[in-house]
């Protein structure tokens, strides 16, 4: 995807409560009630709208930050991005410059809506969803914003346009940068380290990042190193340790580890594999999961093991 770079970037509530969040399906960027001034919006008419407000009681400040709204709605152009929350995610759009009345509507409904170009997307430029949970505070809290239409601070537009576009700034670029070398060489070490020591690493990054063992560990069980279970899900996994595995190391224990309790997930662990590994085909309805090098690395940075990888390793 080409970057994109809007002229402005506007914030829309989709109504109160989220009534309007149905314009993220109906392809529409919605505004307005169906008591405003149709008439006078549409014709830009804006002293019109203002007196209108007044009349229905709101004190001219009141007024003025209504009309305001309906202003940016109307007379922003085709370049203009909008963003907004709904479903646990950021969503953005380019709209057409033709404002029409929706007519009709009850009064929950919004008054007015502009065709999405496309359609109101929620990912970033590499197609990655943009749930709020990854995405600053800076942003999201305009989620908290009173009104109906504000427009982001600099410092909003650029987080906005970093994560829709997938770009990192340069502290990030060089974090990212920093983190990916430390997963290589980290990588590097797990290759030295003994079998037992590597069995030990598994054991103690399940553990830290949740499951607690049930069985020893190191193979008194057939065919699996250890079976562990998530503590607050209940759910349990069996996991086979090997150092090196090629395809067939593979298939031989995806067939053997699929004769263990149904309700069990199974996972080889391999920090060297040989070739490139996938798992065969389900034959229960679960697949052999593999934690394969880098994902290990991974998992042991995570998990906070990176020191006790390199005294090992030595």
């Amino acid at each position: 995807m080409n970057q994109i770079s809007p002229t402005v970037i506007r914030y829309i509530k989709l109504g109160a409560g989220g009534r309007w969040e149905g314009a993220l399906d109906r392809g529409r960027l919605e505004w307005g009630t169906a008591g405003d001034d149709h008439i006078a919006a549409l014709q830009g008419d804006w002293a019109a709208v203002s007196q209108a407000y007044i009349a229905k009681g709101n004190i001219p400040a009141t007024a003025t930050g209504y009309t305001n709204e309906g202003r940016a709605f109307f007379q922003a152009d085709s370049t203009a991005m909008w963003v907004t929350f709904a479903r646990g995610r950021m969503w953005w759009c380019f709209a057409g410059a033709d404002v029409h009345a929706a007519g009709g509507g009850k009064d929950a409904d919004a008054a007015f809506y502009r065709v999405v170009q496309g359609s109101w997307s929620d990912r970033d430029a590499d197609g990655v969803v943009l749930d709020l949970d990854r995405l600053s505070t800076r942003l999201t809290q305009l989620q908290g914003y009173r009104r109906t239409i504000c427009s982001l601070t600099p410092d909003q537009a650029a987080l906005c346009h970093r994560y829709i576009n997938a770009t990192l700034d340069p502290v990030q670029a060089a974090i990212a940068e920093a983190r990916n070398n430390l997963k290589q060489h980290l990588g590097s070490l797990i290759q030295r380290l003994t079998w037992r020591d590597f069995e030990q690493l598994i054991d103690l990054a399940l553990a830290r990042t949740g499951w607690v063992r049930m069985s020893s560990l190191g193979g008194t069980t057939k065919d699996v190193d250890c079976v562990v279970e998530q503590s607050f899900t209940r759910e349990r996994m069996s996991v086979q340790i090997k150092s090196k595995a090629d395809q067939r190391v593979v298939d031989d224990y995806a067939r053997r580890l699929d004769e263990r309790a149904a309700g069990e997930r199974i996972m080889l662990v391999c920090h060297s594999p040989i070739g490139k590994l996938a798992a065969p085909p389900a034959t229960s309805g679960r697949r052999l999961e593999l934690l394969l090098d880098e994902e290990i690395a991974d998992l042991s940075i995570n998990a906070g093991l990176i020191d006790w990888i390199i005294a090992r390793a030595l």
